[in-house]
């Protein structure tokens, strides 16, 4: 669901003007990075964003230079979220992208 600058899926809620997240009504820090990649992950839901877009809107550079990055950014992004949860909320499709 989106309100305004909210989006409330499951058990995550972001807040963009304030730029805090929580999951399971407890807050998870997040880098700015973490927190704008994991707002276009949830901005689409369900739809698939691709490792392109994820490159081209968040890390302003191409694929090539920041595969890993994004790897390293979504791994992050779920150990945090798994702190209060026992369920993944990001979903990989190998070489495509991924989904909230």
């Amino acid at each position: 669901m989106l309100i305004s600058d909210t989006i409330i899926i499951a058990d995550v809620e972001i807040f963009m003007g304030s730029r805090e997240v929580y999951c399971c009504k407890r807050l998870v820090t997040l880098t700015g990075l973490e927190f704008n990649l994991l707002w276009l992950l949830m901005s689409d839901f369900p739809q698939l964003v691709t490792r392109e877009s994820i490159a081209e809107h968040i890390f302003k550079r191409s694929l090539a230079d920041s595969n890993r990055s994004i790897n390293m950014h979504i791994s992050t992004i779920r150990k945090k979220l798994l702190v209060n949860t026992d369920k993944s909320r990001i979903k990989s499709f190998r070489g495509e992208g991924y989904v909230f």
